[in-house]
């Protein structure tokens, strides 16, 4: 297993989980889970992405089987029972230690007078395991002798093993009884929380893992994703057509192309023209596609990635005395330590430098990005309003320039958030202000 490096700011930039203010994320779109513990294993994944390749595409392999046979892989618990289940699994009052039935019995009837809510929790539970056992089993036999892909063999066959189980299948085999005897308590109950503890928590690991697979189904046919296709290259590359972000409905879709020869994208073009929005759309494709999710593209081609880096919302930091600018200053300081620790990153930023004067930006973003320049096995994304600064860079080798234009009908901007090649040089921010009304509203005398 591989770790992809992603730090907490640039999760919150991509929005990949939900932050502070509750603004939407990606997490909240992909999480089609039905179960708590569905949700927590994604969570951990976007937390800490973990990626092995031969996983990814097992992932792949599992997601189209489902897709082809959905009615037969509709998930067969619901998080109630899982929840309940799981509370029981857990309890800290011990088990019944005894293995003879007649012990059990006066240790069940001290028991029941003693921890009399402890003995209906106990009833309860078992009852909840019955449910869960019954519904697991039947959902094996629709499948079982099916040919499968790996991924979903995998945990099918385990959990086909911890259902033969001696305790489980007379539980099986007594289909009429919809709770448990006196006796069959305390017995079940070792069972399950003493003697076979650790394979119920593989037991119950593994549904969450199938609920997981099943949910990715799910997304990918919901946001019509496509599989993202990782190759073996020397150099790293990254070819996806038709790119999208999730987040807008009827999204124009645009092209992410970048490869050794071309490995820094100079993005240019006027305020709400789509700059930041294909940004982020390029990041969060490159995210998903190393947690083995489907990618919102016609197509996606790339090599692995070790880490993702942006920076995108800078803010100051008044309790340490920082800046805006400043805050940018330790942001690019943190992209060039992250260059020296991982071979092939991904960077984003969007705009370089706005804390300072126009000059200093200036300067400033020309020296980090002729530095940025040295690291051909890295790709580089970055917009710009700097016209200036793009015609600077024009000689540098390694460097695309692509702008998005718009154009301006009764006064008003219109954008059509195509990517092209080349640097804009329009400015619309006094007009957006005018439409606004901002200088009327201003006046003290209109």
């Amino acid at each position: 297993m591989h770790l992809l490096h992603i730090d907490r700011k640039t999760i919150s930039e991509l929005e990949l989980i939900e932050t502070e203010n509750n603004r939407k994320s990606i997490f909240e779109f992909v999480n089609q889970t039905e179960t708590s513990g569905g949700r927590d294993k994604l969570m951990r994944q976007f937390l800490k992405p973990e990626f092995d390749l031969e996983n990814i595409k097992q992932k792949h392999d599992a997601v189209r089987h489902i897709l082809q046979y959905p009615k037969e892989w509709e998930f067969p618990l619901n998080q109630k029972l899982m929840d309940l289940v799981e509370y029981y699994y857990f309890l800290n009052i011990d088990p019944v230690i005894s293995n003879y039935k007649i012990v059990n019995y006066f240790e069940g009837i001290r028991y029941w007078i003693m921890y009399r809510s402890y003995y209906k929790t106990f009833k309860e539970g078992i009852k909840n395991l019955y449910l869960l056992f019954r519904h697991l089993n039947k959902f094996i036999v629709k499948i079982k002798g099916k040919e499968l892909p790996m991924f979903l063999k995998r945990i099918v066959d385990q959990m086909g093993r911890i259902l033969q189980e001696k305790f489980i299948q007379e539980i099986l085999e007594n289909e009429e009884d919809e709770a448990p005897g006196f006796l069959s308590i305390f017995t079940v109950d070792k069972a399950f929380r003493e003697d076979h503890k650790d394979q119920m928590a593989i037991l119950i690991d593994l549904i969450y893992e199938l609920d997981l697979i099943i949910s990715m189904a799910k997304v990918h046919q919901k946001y019509n994703l496509c599989f993202p296709e990782f190759v073996k290259s020397k150099s790293p590359m990254i070819e996806i057509r038709g790119l999208r972000h999730l987040f807008v409905k009827n999204c124009e879709m645009n092209d992410v192309l970048l490869e050794r020869d071309h490995f820094f994208m100079f993005v240019t073009g006027p305020n709400m023209a789509g700059k930041t929005t294909y940004l982020k759309a390029c990041g969060v494709a490159v995210f998903m596609a190393h947690l083995g999710f489907g990618v919102p593209a016609n197509s996606m081609k790339l090599t692995p990635f070790d880490s993702i880096f942006s920076s995108i919302n800078a803010a100051d930091n008044l309790s340490k005395g920082y800046s805006y600018f400043y805050s940018e200053v330790l942001r690019v300081k943190e992209a060039a330590e992250n260059l020296k620790k991982n071979n092939s990153n991904l960077f984003i930023f969007d705009e370089l430098f706005r804390g300072t004067n126009v000059k200093d930006a200036f300067d400033g973003s020309l020296l980090v990005i002729r530095g940025f320049l040295n690291w051909p096995g890295s790709f580089f994304l970055l917009s710009s309003h700097l016209i200036e600064l793009a015609k600077e860079l024009r000689p540098e080798t390694g460097i695309s320039f692509q702008y998005f234009d718009s154009e301006v009908k009764d006064g008003k901007p219109l954008f059509n958030y195509q990517l092209k090649n080349g640097i804009s040089d329009e400015r619309l921010g006094l007009l957006i202000l005018k439409n606004e009304k901002i200088d009327q509203l201003l006046n003290p005398n209109p």
